[in-house]
């Protein structure tokens, strides 16, 4: 969920020169694997756009690719009509608007959208929110109070009122309560509640196609969509459970992987659900009782005591993850495998998914929530179609800069792979406080890379959130990430240094040849197989982040494969395969083909043990090789000729134009913090590998380009033993050198 208390305190400024239309063709979704071109965004949570005369020429002076805004639409998704600025200090103060009110807000809206247009920003779009829905079921508050006056706004093309009242709608647990994601007395909703819509309920799917329906009526060019969390068993996903398992298995499949060829027969898996699992113990209740002091309930989550129920979902189920876990772990180390075996499981980490079957269930349970999700935004787009072509997406993932990050969050519906298929972009939310790339206080060094180099194995164009302390060059740095990265978005939320956006985005816009069209250069290839989250294996995801950082360290070319993009293997000559438990037959015999043309894979950690289906192996894949990464830092597969620049980051890409090719080479200097200008590196002798088809073609040219300089500079280089060479003077924070070869 994004930190709108940080963003309310921090206003915008914007925008330049006006675009043209043509442009627009320019941000479309990445092409997986590939890159494309780099953005300017900017978020504006300010309450008063409408009626703020300034707003508009204030984005004139740097107007931003994409912005970003908040409530500004004619129906929230959460409320309905009502005027409500993001985020709500008060709910009791927002009135529903009327019908005529709603007609003018709407007319506004428009009015301000020709404008930001004409002041320079290409795409422009509102937040709405596809798992909030405020209110008071019992006061008939919020949502409720618009839709007890719904037939009073059909004239807006509203589809008929559901018969099923608003609390059908909601997500629920596995015994069939109300479930709350969050806390039901969340601070931001006071005095009313937050509940959590099913996305795969009809009712609230109806209303949300007509919520982003009227949002491409009023000119928006696309929309945010926020939080995407779903972690129910309501009779929807129960039946989309089915239709799901259906799309990816055949009935031998069926059989083989749950026993059963009939999908009717096969339950979405609650017995792993260790939250759902402990808030069904007594000893919790207790346990969990103990961790407040009298009154502290009251407070926190207006309850009096944890003696229903009704009361403990009222916390709310990702509140109550972090000591449900610690509850399990306790019990853990209390007793001994046999005396756990009263609770359902001898190691009570593999509770509900002790038997191959059921580990599968649990993992298709997971990837059906993210599915839904993935679903929902084809859904929408499908609605918006009739009004605008072209029409863009954002949806939010979250955070992934920690594997805890990542853990908390494929529990309730995220996965990269699976919203990829209704995303244009997608927002990674990160670190408000020590966000910024750079120097960390820990010694080393925060950046976005990860998050950069996943999305675009992935296909989506990703926009990266943070905030935190930062000077003007870790501004530039942020910006450099997007670009370097193969073309996504950092999201700027302050207007301070409105003059780096203007000069990035003046750069992206008269150099597109550098950004557009090209593939990585690694040779090097490491597996991010996300679903291996799914099959609990979190081993894979600490070896995915700790080797991202070693090999970027060392200053080896490196790109992600996916269990979608592992037939791209041939690009590379290494491939590194850290504690993949779980392979499929056909995973492994690409694999295997590729050794047997000459690539070299390396396993670190467990090799795999199981097949796709959990079910075990008879012996280790793979289990004749060590690992050997040792080897990656050697001159081979290094592209800097010298030690002693930890700070130094790069990527590098090439495309093949007619009998020419260019290569570019993205340098980036994260030797800097929020305080102090960063020490130019001098003098970088550099050194990549080239692709076959081309290691033995002539340098024609070789220039470095950046933002803050309008004259490109020649530089020398040659072509050695299959490597492009050159020595690069001086690294500020951002350079690209691109060499022509013919």
């Amino acid at each position: 969920m994004m930190n709108r208390r940080d963003l309310l305190k921090l206003t915008l400024a914007g925008a330049y020169c006006s675009v043209s239309a043509a442009r627009h063709g320019q941000l479309l979704p990445a092409v997986r694997g590939g890159t494309s071109l780099p953005a300017t965004y900017l978020v504006d949570y300010s309450p008063n756009h409408l009626s703020d005369a300034g707003f508009v020429s204030r984005m004139a002076e740097a107007p931003p690719s994409l912005l970003h805004l908040g409530h500004d639409c004619p129906f929230t998704a959460h409320w309905g009509p009502r005027a409500i600025p993001l985020p709500v200090p008060d709910m009791s103060k927002y009135r529903l608007l009327t019908p005529q009110e709603t007609s003018e807000r709407f007319r506004a809206i428009k009015t301000m959208v020709r404008g930001l247009h004409g002041a320079g920003v290409e795409i422009i779009f509102p937040y709405i929110n596809s798992q909030q829905m405020g209110g008071d079921i019992e006061k008939r508050l919020g949502f409720w109070e618009f839709y007890d006056h719904w037939d009073e706004y059909r004239s807006f093309g509203l589809p008929p009122r559901p018969q099923a009242d608003p609390a059908e709608w909601l997500q629920r647990d596995p015994s069939g309560r109300i479930l709350f994601n969050n806390p039901a007395a969340y601070p931001g909703y006071a005095p009313q509640f937050f509940y959590a819509p099913c996305p795969n309920n009809e009712y609230w799917r109806t209303w949300l196609r007509f919520v982003v329906g009227s949002i491409a009526q009023a000119g928006f060019d696309g929309v945010f969509v926020d939080d995407n969390i779903i972690h129910c068993y309501c009779r929807y996903c129960r039946e989309g459970f089915k239709r799901y398992l259906r799309s990816r298995y055949t009935p031998g499949e069926l059989r083989s992987g749950f026993g059963t060829r009939e999908v009717d027969k096969i339950e979405m898996c609650s017995q792993a659900d260790k939250t759902a699992w402990a808030k069904a113990q007594p000893a919790f209740i207790e346990y969990l009782g103990s961790r407040y002091a009298p009154g502290e309930l009251e407070k926190r989550f207006k309850i009096a005591d944890l003696t229903t129920p009704a009361n403990l979902d009222r916390i709310g189920y990702s509140f109550l993850e972090r000591p449900a876990r610690e509850f399990i772990t306790s019990l853990q180390e209390k007793y001994s495998p046999e005396e756990r075996r009263q609770f359902g499981a001898a190691d009570l980490s593999q509770l509900g998914i002790e038997r191959p079957e059921d580990r599968l269930r649990w993992f298709e349970t997971q990837r059906f929530w993210a599915w839904s999700i993935g679903d929902l935004l084809v859904d929408l787009r499908r609605a918006v179609t009739p009004y605008r072509k072209g029409f863009v997406f954002v949806p939010n993932w979250g955070s992934m800069q920690t594997v805890d990050g990542v853990e908390g969050r494929r529990l309730h519906g995220k996965n990269v792979a699976e919203w990829a298929r209704g995303a244009d972009y997608m927002m990674f939310e990160e670190d408000y406080r020590n966000g910024f790339p750079g120097r960390s206080a820990a010694g080393g060094f925060t950046t976005h890379d990860l998050q950069y180099k996943f999305a675009l194995a992935n296909g989506v164009r990703p926009v990266v959130l943070f905030g935190g302390p930062h000077g003007r060059a870790s501004v530039e740095l942020a910006h450099a990430e997007a670009a370097a990265g193969g073309g996504g978005c950092f999201v700027e939320n302050f207007d301070k240094f409105s003059d780096v956006r203007r000069l990035y985005r003046r750069f992206y816009e008269r150099q597109p040849d550098l950004f557009t069209g090209f593939q990585s250069l690694a040779q090097v290839a490491l597996a991010f197989f996300f679903n291996q989250a799914h099959m609990e294996n979190r081993e894979h995801l600490r070896q995915v982040y700790s080797l991202h950082s070693t090999l970027a360290s060392v200053h080896v070319l490196f790109d992600f494969l996916t269990e979608e993009t592992l037939h791209l293997l041939p690009r590379y000559r290494v491939f590194i395969l850290p504690s993949v438990a779980y392979l499929s037959r056909a995973q492994e015999r690409t694999i295997q083909e590729w050794m047997d043309g000459g690539g070299r894979l390396i396993v670190p950690g467990d090799h795999p043990t199981f097949y796709e289906d959990a079910k075990p192996r008879p012996i280790p894949a793979f289990g004749f090789l060590l690992s050997n990464l040792p080897t990656l830092g050697s001159p081979q597969f290094k592209w800097i000729g010298r030690e002693g620049l930890p700070g130094l980051r790069a990527n590098a890409y090439w495309k093949q134009e007619g009998r020419q090719s260019l290569v570019t080479v993205h340098l980036l200097n994260y030797d800097l913090d929020a305080t102090h200008e960063p020490e130019p590196m001098l003098d970088i002798p550099i050194s990549v590998a080239l692709p076959v088809p081309v290691q033995h073609a002539t340098l024609g040219k070789l220039t470095a380009f950046a933002p803050d300089s309008s004259d490109p500079s020649e530089l020398r280089g040659e072509i050695r033993d299959g490597r492009l060479c050159f020595e690069l003077p001086e690294l500020r924070v951002y350079r690209i050198v691109q060499a022509l070869l013919t």
